[in-house]
Formats: structure tokens, C-alpha cells, sequence
């Protein structure tokens, strides 16, 4: 009997100093000198299976897209930078690249954020009517095309001069010339604001509707400066806002002239790349 309760006295004891190891969070452990310490026991995990071709593309795709996306957040290379643009780039799968902007340029524009990351214009109107052109000269989804801000970033726009910009595109080149290199784009359109900034608004429309080369590395690729779709839009409701029937008729040709000149650009475009 006296064995007995020895034994439910030594458990008891037990059982009290464990409660007390496990609440302080320190239960120690005896071991022969001659063992490894628990925390020092190397641990190798393997998967059971191997992951497939297509699961390490697919990853691998991603980790590029979401780098992609925050490249130009950390760039230094242009003074009185603010912030990268958000959704900078957009991945397509039709080998041509557009170049555009849409940051502010003039104290009289509205700083602007997109929504979302396929977001390309300004306003929904314009992006409807870019599709248009694009579906008109390529029988595709404007969505087909790839996009880059140009140049990628907001600025300073008070302390903004007119040389800056010029500097700032050239700098943006850099993307131009990975985004190139990486997915192999066959051909570059520069819209509107973005080929005022790299050319200046007088050499910009001299340029319009032209091919142009550049030497990016070692790739050699047409790029076709177009006016921005946006003018589609002015003329659209300039021609709602007139009365008399004769502006009515002048803004209405103006804008099948436009969009002609738009679809025949693209065509051309389309003809010079090697696809």
C-alpha cells in the first residue's frame, strides 16, 4: 500500500512540474552528451512529386509579370520623380508595343490613378475607340497589344521644365529596350503625349503617320508615331455641341478622315514588323 501511494505521490509531482514547464513555455530536455540538440538537428524537406514544365513556366511567368509591374517604382534615373506609375506595363501576346501616358504634363491637368491594371486611357470613351482601330486594321482586341507608360513615372510638375521631358524619355528607354529584348516585340506606335514629350510637339507632327527606326541593342525595330485617339473623342463632341448643320457635317468628315488616317498607320505598321 505504502509502494502504491508513493508512486501516486511521484506522479502527482510529475504532473506539477510539467504544468509548470508548459505554461512558462520551457520544457527542458535530457539527452546523452554524445546527441545532437534538438535545434540543431538538420531537417530536409522534398516534395513527393516533382513540379511539372508548365507549373515552373507558369511561375515563372508570374514572379516576372509581378516584377514587371514595380520596376519602375524603384528607378532613380530621372530627377523630380514623385512615384512610378501604377500598372506601367501590360502584357498582350500581339508582338507590338504602345507607348503612351498617362501622367500629368501641365499644372492644368488632374493627377490621374488607374483603376485597374488593364486600364490604358484616361477615360473609358477613348479606349472603346482605340479598340475600334485596332480591331479595324488587325482583327483583334486592342487587349492583344502590349502597353507602357512613356515615360513611367509622375513628376514635379511645377519645377518641371520642357527639356526634362526629353531627358526623362530617353532615360524610359531602358524599358523600352528590356520589354523589347524579353518578349520579342516586332514593333513600337508612340502615342500623343508620350511623342510630344520624347520629340517636342513641331518634330512630333512631322513625324505623324511615319516610320522611324530604332537601334535598341542589338534589334533594329520600326516604330510608327500616331496621334492620340483622344482626338477621335474631341471631335466626337465638338460635333454634339454644334447646331447648325454645316460645323455638323466639317467635324463629321474631319473624324472619318482621322480614323482612316489611324487604321492605314496601323496596316502599315503591322506590314514592317517581322511576324
Amino acid at each position: 500500500m505504502s509502494d502504491r501511494r508513493l508512486i501516486l505521490e511521484k506522479l502527482i509531482e510529475v504532473f506539477e512540474e510539467a504544468t509548470f514547464f508548459l505554461k512558462n513555455q520551457n520544457l527542458p530536455i535530457f539527452r546523452y552528451g554524445t546527441e545532437i540538440a534538438p535545434e540543431e538537428v538538420p531537417i530536409h524537406w522534398s516534395p513527393i512529386s516533382k513540379k511539372s514544365k508548365e507549373q515552373k513556366e507558369t511561375e515563372n511567368r508570374e514572379k516576372l509579370r509581378a516584377n514587371r509591374e514595380l520596376a519602375n517604382f524603384p528607378c532613380n534615373l530621372c530627377e523630380k520623380k514623385t512615384t512610378g506609375i501604377k500598372h506601367f506595363f501590360y502584357t498582350g501576346r500581339f508582338p507590338l508595343l504602345v507607348l503612351h501616358y498617362s501622367g500629368q504634363t501641365s499644372t492644368k491637368e488632374r493627377p490621374f490613378v488607374k483603376k485597374n491594371p488593364k486600364q490604358v486611357f484616361k477615360d473609358e470613351i477613348t479606349g472603346k475607340i482605340w479598340n475600334h482601330l485596332v480591331q479595324s486594321a488587325f482583327q483583334m482586341s486592342s487587349e492583344e497589344l502590349f502597353y507602357q507608360e512613356y515615360p513611367a513615372c509622375n513628376f514635379n510638375i511645377p519645377q518641371t521644365k520642357e527639356e526634362d521631358w526629353k531627358e526623362r524619355t530617353e532615360n524610359c528607354k531602358k524599358f523600352v529596350k528590356e520589354f523589347v529584348s524579353d518578349y520579342g516585340i516586332k514593333g513600337v506606335i508612340i502615342l500623343g503625349s508620350s511623342a510630344k514629350l520624347l520629340y517636342g510637339a513641331e518634330k512630333a507632327k512631322e513625324l505623324l503617320g511615319k516610320t522611324i527606326h530604332w537601334q535598341l541593342g542589338d534589334t533594329k525595330i520600326p516604330v510608327m508615331i500616331l496621334r492620340s485617339p483622344e482626338a477621335l473623342v474631341v471631335l466626337e463632341e465638338k460635333s454634339k455641341q454644334t447646331a447648325e448643320d454645316k460645323n455638323l457635317f466639317h467635324y463629321a468628315e474631319e473624324k472619318s478622315k482621322l480614323e482612316t488616317n489611324f487604321i492605314d498607320s496601323l496596316k502599315q505598321i503591322r506590314n514592317q514588323m517581322a511576324v
